[in-house]
């Protein structure tokens, strides 16, 4: 299904694009933004261009051998036995398509960022075109209500659940990077916040190293228990919030500075 849009031809155009012939299919194309552009410089017929912001919704057929490569796939579906999902994307075309030049470059941006494209590809009348595909919806990459030209994108998926309806938990794995000093730091995914909220606060679950380094084959070399002060557990997002006092029993001295579980 097609929403309404100026872009009724570019939309149907581009749901034929994401299609597959594994059953993973958009079913809705919802268009969110539209604006011109700066004319391209460096051709001698100059072609008038416009960004178009939107959300793809998709689904996949659980059931087909094609997808079973999905992790936990079967964990993430609705009643009818399909899994949805919601990306954004933002695509850069020239007003009028006879202008294209029949060349569409695809950007899968990192962390939902979109550079811009060359002025030369724009010259040529060349497409561009980037989506979201990075479902941790979390900091940069988190989910939002619509798509803008200017946005970041996204990419919303299902959340798995056990076969009876409750919560999947388990051990997850954050680093710390680039801090310094013994207090709480944030729980980051490279420059990322960790994307599970804990599922508990027990210090008892959990624990927090050093890693000297680590090589390609991924070795870890001088990997060491650490311990740090407990500071006020204002966010889920910390390491070291324990809601019970410091194992040490004065807080002002050094306790076990922990990663809670995580759903």
């Amino acid at each position: 299904m097609l929403s309404s849009s100026p872009k009724g031809a570019w939309t149907l155009a581009f749901v034929a694009l994401l299609g597959t012939t594994a059953q993973a299919r958009v079913t809705r194309i919802v268009i969110d933004e539209t604006k011109p552009m700066p004319v391209a410089t460096g051709s001698a017929a100059p072609i008038a261009y416009e960004q178009i912001a939107g959300r793809a919704f998709g689904e996949l057929d659980a059931k087909l051998p094609q997808n079973g490569i999905i992790q936990d796939i079967e964990l993430a579906k609705d009643a009818d036995g399909k899994v949805r999902y919601v990306a954004s994307f933002v695509i850069y075309k020239p007003v009028n398509l006879k202008d294209a030049s029949g060349l569409m470059w695809h950007d899968v941006p990192n962390r939902g960022r979109v550079f811009p494209y060359a002025e030369q590809e724009f010259a040529m009348g060349d497409i561009g075109l980037a989506s979201g595909w990075q479902g941790d919806n979390a900091g940069a990459t988190q989910v939002k209500a619509q798509a803008t030209v200017n946005g970041l994108q996204f990419l919303q998926v299902p959340v798995a659940k056990n076969l009876d309806g409750s919560k999947v938990t388990g051990q997850v794995f954050g680093r710390i990077v680039n801090r310094t000093g013994p207090d709480s730091q944030p729980l980051m995914v490279q420059t990322n916040p960790l994307p599970y909220k804990p599922a508990s606060l027990d210090t008892s679950k959990a624990t927090l190293v050093s890693r000297g380094r680590e090589n390609m084959n991924g070795e870890v070399f001088d990997e060491q228990a650490k311990l740090a002060r407990c500071a006020p557990a204002t966010t889920l997002a910390k390491a070291c919030c324990p809601p019970t006092p410091c194992r040490t029993k004065k807080p002002s001295m050094p306790c076990a500075c922990i990663f809670a579980t995580g759903s």
